[in-house]
């Protein structure tokens, strides 16, 4: 069906565009080569945190460093079968050699972990699909800025020696995750018996940027014998840098659109394209040294800075087909009232850049000691300081042209189309200047941590082997502001062309969207520019003004202490090994905000607010492990765990926005200083076969109870008088999750010749469950946001004489973005946002010169995966489809 429409000019300044973005059967042979991942799903020991648990080695027992996947792969198994919680863990092939140079990348090998992307770059952690993770840096609590958790993403992987990912947790483990725990675990000196300096020097090709990039990177370190005992010393750096691109082409959610003369017609209002390009600068350093006086003490001290720089310009073609003067032509998709093409001319097009230019800097310093005061007692004890900035600021810069015609296709192989043409694209004396936004700001987060651990071993052997016990205080401080939202109208008249060096072309396409590239401002222009352009465009130089509403400093102060003890038995024939412990953790906080009010005339005013809450929560656990046959164990898990709410949650704080001429409906935004923690009692049981040094075949049933899952609600308030809709984080109803993981491990050695190089890892969960709709409690649990019903790994391996190589596919299920869960006829809300399956391909081929050096071959995005979202179906209502970088990698190892 074919409908005609009259057209409608909107002012321009209405134009603001906004966009936010069971089980399987695993059967494998002959898979070649592979990636570098080691991840055993697993109960791992805990890590002997630096504050901690871990007896002080004896000096007589020799390091053993790990080298070769085969080696990582038995080092990784072997801490599958020794370890008392179920965990998966991540070791290094070599010194400087993880698999990937993003942690979270890697991560996403790990059975049950799922991962997503931002840039191209893996950066979201979920475990099981949970949100709530914690993260630890050597079994210290680390985070960046205002968050509950470091970017993954910021650690340099050429620093780590293994990633343990903890899915039960025990006593001793820092809460806050509810999900899991990743501790990060970096090289100390007394990790290798002698001198040993090693050094990665390399580039990476990216496509779609266009560019080469280098990788640097190295350590060294080294013990003496001196006398004053044995001392060791380690220093570390790694730089990279890394420009990228993404290419989009998107549309808005169908709202009606077709008037008196076709009320039923519904199409998206906006249909354009962004051009996202960048660069992301990481550098790094870490330290350590040990000191043991004797065979009973060591001494430590150890730390990590790093920083990121980053700028993201983003060139935005808003594209409004429905916006002209003219008549739009448009059809349907077939038995329905939705638009399938609009064709149109004279329509008004806005070009925008926003460029968002940041630094964040992260460090974490720790001095520790550890005393076998007896035989049968040791002891430690750990201060840590740690400290995270993030600075930014968002200058954008909005213009406004017309294009001679519109074709768009609204589901043109599940992705829009969209083609718009005329000068007035590329002509910058054509473009003018539309509206100014100015946005910037900070967080800061900074904790001091300190610890004391100790283990009891009776002499006697009885049911209980020992005792372990500690307390913990810690003190967390986060603060955030930023600057006024809103836009300023530029100056009438003023063209790009009329300001020398602000006029660009955005890069072509990798793939035909319809509209090659336009010009639009510079975004270096913009960062670099700011107060200029500020003046050329409105007249005045002076940026926003600081919004003390957006303000808000939380301190919290933390005070735990737990007790656990490992008991042995046997249960008829078979031996069983358990961890039973406690952990009881109580929380103060006193958050300080700015309310809103407003005067007589309708103005602001800002009036300091404070809140204080405390609760204390008891954290029992329970490990046990049993020993069907040597090479055949069954674990069984309990233990309850907890997420915090994020510090902007608490804010107690409320902003509210009067009716106006624009505005029909008082509405406000605020915190919730009530906040309760989320909660979960867990429950695992695995079976592991460890049928060779590097073979084993493992499955595990897992189901977690919930309460408390925070949402964010509208709720009618009155305030000053009048009834507002308000907004704000609480506390949901129960929950649960239950699923079953899959992990195989082997290397066929009985293989012939070159043949038995040949090895796999494969990985296969399935997770089901949720949480009760807001809106609609007798509807059935809907998924967390974020979370993929079925996700899985193959990795083939080859490793043999000089050569190693590795190919890994990742692949995890659809997954909803944003729940719809407001229906609303007139703009047909309530549909959720759903993100299509995700795939990957990686690999990487690795030739052993001699004993010194490595030559090494890189790729990911092997299949140059298109990224696709949509509203109800994705053939009928696509919402993005992305395009990512393909990356080819050259680098050297030199180990000495």
């Amino acid at each position: 069906m074919n409908t005609t429409i009259t057209g409608t000019t909107s002012s321009r300044a209405q134009h603001r565009l906004v966009l936010k973005a069971g089980v399987a059967v695993l059967a494998a042979a002959g898979l070649l080569s592979a990636f570098p991942v080691m991840a055993q799903e697993a109960s791992a020991p805990a890590p002997a945190p630096a504050a901690a648990q871990a007896p002080v080695a004896d000096p007589n027992v020799s390091v053993v460093t790990v080298t070769g996947m085969r080696r990582a792969a038995e080092s990784a198994q072997k801490i599958k079968q020794d370890a008392d919680n179920v965990m998966d863990s991540i070791v290094a092939d070599d010194i400087g050699k993880f698999p990937d140079t993003n942690v979270a990348q890697t991560l996403a090998r790990v059975t049950g972990v799922q991962v997503s992307r931002n840039a191209g770059e893996a950066d979201t952690v979920l475990i099981r699909g949970l949100p709530g993770i914690a993260t630890l840096l050597n079994g210290r609590e680390m985070f960046t800025t205002t968050g509950r958790y470091i970017q993954l993403a910021d650690i340099p992987s050429t620093m780590l020696q293994r990633v343990d990912v903890y899915k039960s947790q025990s006593a001793d483990l820092v809460e806050g995750g509810i999900a899991g725990v990743i501790d990060v675990r970096t090289n100390r000196p007394f990790d290798f018996k002698e001198f040993t300096a090693s050094a990665q020097v390399g580039g990476k090709n990216k496509d779609k940027a266009n560019a080469t990039d280098p990788e640097l990177s190295g350590m060294v370190s080294n013990r003496w014998n001196t006398g004053i005992g044995e001392v060791g010393a380690l220093f570390g750096v790694s730089s990279v840098k890394d420009r990228f691109a993404e290419e989009r082409v998107f549309q808005t959610f169908p709202i009606f659109k077709g008037g008196a003369a076709d009320p039923t017609l519904t199409g998206p209002d906006l249909v354009g394209l962004q051009n996202i390009h960048g660069q992301r600068k990481r550098q790094a350093a870490n330290y350590a040294f040990q000191w043991k006086p004797n065979a009973d003490l060591e001494v430590y001290a150890e730390g990590l800075y790093s920083t990121l720089k980053r700028t993201t310009d983003t060139d935005f073609f808003v594209g409004l087909p429905w916006n002209t003067p003219d008549a739009v032509r448009v059809t349907r998709i077939p038995g329905t009232n939705q638009t399938e093409t609009i064709n149109s001319t004279n329509t008004f097009t806005i070009l925008s850049t926003q460029v968002l230019g940041s630094k964040t800097t992260s460090s974490q310093h720790a001095v520790g000691a550890k005393w076998r005061v007896t035989p049968g007692l040791r002891v430690s004890s750990e201060l840590a300081v740690t400290d995270s900035k993030y600075d930014w600021s968002n200058p954008i810069l909005d213009t406004s042209t017309t294009a001679d015609s519109a074709y768009i296709k609204t589901n043109a192989g599940k992705s829009p189309f969209a083609q718009y043409t005329g000068s007035g694209l590329t002509d910058p004396s054509k473009i003018t200047l539309l509206q100014f936004f100015d946005r910037y700001g900070y967080d800061r987060g900074k904790s001091t941590d300190w610890r004391a651990d100790g283990t009891w071993t009776p002499e006697a052997d009885g049911l209980f082997k020992d005792v372990s016990f500690g307390v913990r205080t810690n003190e967390r401080k986060a603060n955030s502001i930023k600057s006024e939202e809103g836009s300023v109208p530029a100056t009438a008249g003023v063209t790009m062309a009329s300001v020398p060096g602000l006029a660009c072309t955005t890069p072509g396409m990798s793939e035909n969207y319809g509209t090659a590239g336009w010009s639009t401002p510079c975004g270096s222009y913009l960062i670099n520019n700011t107060a200029s352009v500020r003046q050329i465009a409105t007249g005045s130089s002076a940026p926003k003004n600081i919004d003390p509403a957006s303000f808000f400093s939380n301190t919290e102060k933390n005070y735990a202490a737990y007790v656990k003890t490992r008991v042995g038995f046997d249960l008829g024939q078979y031996p069983v090994e358990g961890v039973i412990g406690v952990r009881v953790s109580k929380t103060d906080a006193t958050i300080d905000a700015n309310n809103t009010t407003f005067d007589t005339d309708g103005k602001p005013v800002y009036t300091a607010t404070t809140s204080k809450s405390s609760g204390t929560e008891v954290l029992p656990s329970a490990n046990f492990k049993l020993e069907i046959r040597k090479d055949l164990l069954a674990r069984f898990a309990y233990n309850k765990t907890l997420t915090r709410p994020n510090f902007s949650d608490l804010n107690p704080a409320t902003a509210y926005i009067r009716p106006n001429g624009t505005t029909n409906v008082a509405s406000a935004t605020g915190g919730n200083p009530g906040l309760k923690p989320f909660t979960g009692q867990n429950f695992d049981t695995t079976l592991e076969w460890y049928f060779a040094r590097t073979g084993s075949l493992s499955g595990t049933v897992f189901r977690h109870n919930f309460d408390g899952y925070i949402v964010n609600r509208v709720v009618s308030e009155t305030f000053q008088g009048v009834p507002y809709n308000v907004t704000r984080p609480t506390n949901s109803d129960k929950g649960h999750l239950q699923g079953v993981e899959v992990a195989y491990q082997q290397f066929y050695d009985g293989l012939p010749g070159w043949l038995s190089g040949f090895g796999l890892q494969a990985n296969v969960t399935y997770t089901e469950g949720g949480v009760t709709s807001a809106t609609n409690p007798a509807q059935s649990d809907k998924p967390f946001q974020g979370m993929s019903r079925l996700s899985y790994n193959i990795v083939g391996l080859y490793e043999k004489d000089e050569w190693s190589a590795r190919l890994a596919y990742n692949w995890r299920s659809k997954y909803v973005l944003t729940y719809g869960d407001t229906p609303d006829a007139a703009n047909l809300a309530g549909k959720d946002l759903t993100v299509a399956p995700v795939s990957s391909l990686d690999g990487s081929l690795s030739y052993k010169v001699n004993k010194h050096v490595t030559v090494n071959l890189t790729g990911t995005n092997l299949l140059n995966f298109k990224y696709r979202d949509y509203w109800d179906n994705e053939n009928d209502f696509p919402r993005d489809t992305r395009r990512y970088d393909r990356t080819l990698g050259l680098s050297m190892n030199l180990k000495y």
